[in-house]
């Protein structure tokens, strides 16, 4: 996914967003029912989710529609790499998603996107530099992917795009600074304690050991701070 032109020349943006967009056409005349019925529905969450954030017309609903694209990828499929310039922003219908980053010659979890949330590197996606995450499949998943190309040829026909995308972005930068606010005010145990709040079922959807990467901790410190709390549940 990486970034093939100059950010700084338009002309070589314009013809390879147009050169992506001609490749990318889904044929849907061909699609079965059952697939375009799944599809709808696909698209159904979607728009649910984004009219949370700010409400679309009609007109700008099938706008975004016609954009997007649906993928159904397998566990351990790599959507960005870490290096690559990230150039597409996902929406999850159905799986989970895991960031990744090196440090210290150890993979270390940033963070996990579950279903009907939204998913990329913005600061790749939007600065158009290499991404220092991998994103890849932590289960099968279906997603919507839209384009870099395709969110820049929206946003210059309808401002609302421009807003919408503001508000995913601010959205996203929130959730960092939490993330970053409960390393500095919280403990280990607390920090366990908020994710499982959050995310009631998440030990059961995701490997411990990615979990303790997540939450700073060792694995085996999680895992004395699960039996405590399994025990007091008894």
């Amino acid at each position: 996914m990486g970034g093939l032109y100059p950010a700084d020349d338009p002309i070589s943006k314009t013809a390879y967003c147009s050169h992506i967009a001609t490749q990318k056409k889904i044929d849907f005349i061909s699609q079965s029912s059952h697939a375009k019925d799944r599809l709808q529905h696909m698209y159904n969450k979607l728009l649910a989710r984004l009219n949370e954030l700010i409400p679309l017309n009609p007109p700008q609903q099938r706008s975004l529609c016609e954009a997007v694209q649906s993928v159904s990828l397998k566990k351990d499929d790599v959507l960005v790499k870490e290096g690559d310039v990230c150039d597409r922003i996902y929406f999850v219908t159905e799986g989970i998603l895991r960031a990744t980053y090196i440090a210290d010659q150890k993979e270390i979890t940033r963070w996990f996107c579950f279903e009907d949330h939204f998913a990329t590197n913005y600061f790749s996606l939007v600065y158009r530099q290499p991404s220092e995450d991998t994103i890849s499949l932590l289960t099968d998943a279906k997603l919507l992917s839209l384009s870099y190309c395709s969110l820049q040829a929206l946003s210059k026909k309808d401002s609302i795009w421009v807003d919408l995308n503001r508000r995913l972005l601010e959205h996203y930068y929130t959730t960092l600074l939490r993330r970053v606010q409960s390393f500095q005010t919280l403990s280990t145990a607390q920090r366990y304690q908020k994710l499982l709040a959050d995310y009631p079922d998440i030990e059961e959807q995701v490997p411990l050991g990615y979990l303790a990467s997540y939450l700073g901790m060792s694995p085996e410190t999680l895992s004395r701070l699960r039996a405590k709390r399994l025990k007091k549940q008894r």
